[in-house]
């Protein structure tokens, strides 16, 4: 009984699915070799918070442009 609600909760889990999916591809693996991956590893000091305030608002203003696109929006005003 317990097996077959772990399955149906599964089903619903979107966290599941996207692990089973990315370790059926790979995608762990070649974002662990990821040339971009190391590099940001090896920032320190300020250009760790450089990247991190810059990156993520220049990601922020990308998602807004394209979520406007179809009629959506992230930002509360």
């Amino acid at each position: 009984m317990r097996k077959i609600l772990i399955m149906f909760g599964n089903l619903f889990d979107m966290g599941w699915w996207a692990n089973k999916i990315n370790s059926k591809l790979g995608l762990y693996d070649w974002a662990k070799r990821s040339k971009f991956r190391k590099w940001q590893e090896s920032l320190t000091g300020w250009q760790f918070w450089a990247w991190q305030i810059v990156g993520g608002i220049t990601f922020v203003v990308i998602m807004e442009f394209l979520l406007n696109k179809v009629g959506m929006t992230m930002l509360p005003f």
